[in-house]
């Protein structure tokens, strides 16, 4: 069979499970591979002063939008902000890992999140900073150890990265770092289907859960003291 008779389904109707192995065979039929995703955020930081509207890069990211922009995002919390400026890191990861968790095949997004535009500087800052290591993750990371059936594993993995997103959105001084790196490792896992990375994942949000219930547990006890 050549290339030109592999069967490409529509877009719209790829489900993670199908567009994983339409990707195997068209890799086997020696298909060009499809761009990094910090190849995607490299050329988009450069490609416009003006940056990218949340839209844009989920054309842009096609049907890896899951994974990368919890790569994006969660690479976000990564990047020295303002006070505060975690809750609006947090809510757009709410909306996306809450519809994988609940078997959305294809993200959506309101219009007013497909408005949003991070500039230009804010995604060069984020490749500049996770760039060099996403870049040396995305060489490791491969198809392994991928449990099925895997509509169950992605829920699973949506209401983990949910949790993480809540923990993000929590306006609390750097203790949005650690959840923010689970989120993105979990979406390194999911755009290449690893298990490894995907443990990787859990154990980075398990140890920031522990680590910030104990913050918030001495801030309360603090509180509780003064009166």
């Amino acid at each position: 069979m050549s290339f030109s008779e592999v069967p490409v389904p529509r877009a719209s109707s790829v489900s993670p499970a199908v567009f994983s192995s339409l990707r195997q065979s068209l890799r086997r039929r020696g298909a060009k591979r499809q761009k990094r995703i910090s190849a995607i955020l490299r050329g988009l930081s450069h490609r416009n002063r003006a940056g990218a509207t949340i839209g844009e890069l989920s054309q842009a990211f096609d049907t890896r939008s899951f994974g990368a922009f919890f790569i994006l995002f969660g690479g976000l919390n990564l990047v020295p902000l303002p006070p505060g400026a975690s809750i609006f890191l947090g809510l757009p990861l709410v909306l996306f890992t809450l519809q994988l968790a609940v078997g959305r095949h294809r993200l959506w997004l309101p219009e007013r999140i497909r408005r949003i535009r991070i500039t230009s500087e804010m995604l060069g800052r984020v490749v500049t900073r996770i760039g060099p290591m996403l870049r040396r993750i995305e060489r490791l990371a491969r198809h392994r150890y991928w449990p099925e059936p895997e509509w169950l594993l992605l829920s699973g993995i949506g209401w983990f990265c949910f949790v993480m997103s809540i923990l993000i959105a929590i306006p609390f001084p750097l203790t949005n770092m650690f959840p923010g790196v689970s989120v993105a490792i979990a979406g390194i896992a999911i755009t290449a289907r690893d298990g490894l990375w995907l443990i990787a994942s859990v154990l980075v949000g398990i140890a920031s859960t522990i680590f910030l219930l104990s913050v918030y547990g001495a801030a309360a006890l603090a509180v509780m003291g003064l009166f």
